[in-house]
Order: C-alpha cells, then sequence, then structure tokens
C-alpha cells in the first residue's frame, strides 16, 4: 500500500479515514514515514499526520483549470 500512496505524493486528494473518526481530510499528501501520511490542508498550511491504520480511501483530486 505504501509504495501506492507514494506515486500521489506532492498532489491533492482526499484521505477518508475509519475508525471512530469518520469524515476525510482534504490537502496535499507530502511525506509517507513508517505507517504515518502528513497532510497539509486549509488555506493557512496547517500539517495534519494521519496514522494509516484509520485510512479507508485515498482519491486524487483533479487540478482545477485555470
Amino acid at each position: 500500500m505504501n509504495e501506492m500512496i507514494r506515486q500521489l505524493l506532492g498532489k491533492r486528494c482526499v484521505v477518508c479515514l475509519d475508525g471512530g473518526f469518520g469524515g476525510s481530510l482534504t490537502g496535499v499528501l507530502e511525506a509517507l514515514e513508517d505507517n504515518w501520511l502528513s497532510v497539509r490542508t486549509g488555506k493557512n498550511g496547517a500539517l495534519e499526520l494521519v496514522n494509516l491504520d484509520y485510512v479507508n480511501r485515498i482519491q486524487e483530486l483533479p487540478e482545477k483549470k485555470k
């Protein structure tokens, strides 16, 4: 699974969570280390760390057309 996620590093994605957290994160996938994924979210660029044990799905978002 880690190799598939590495293909999405640097891209804007939706990360769907499970395990009592529910919901999702939207942001740029920055790094993958051990069992943790760092996601840069929001307009202020907050960094969130996500344990891959709680990830159900990752979906790449299309780039906005200008």
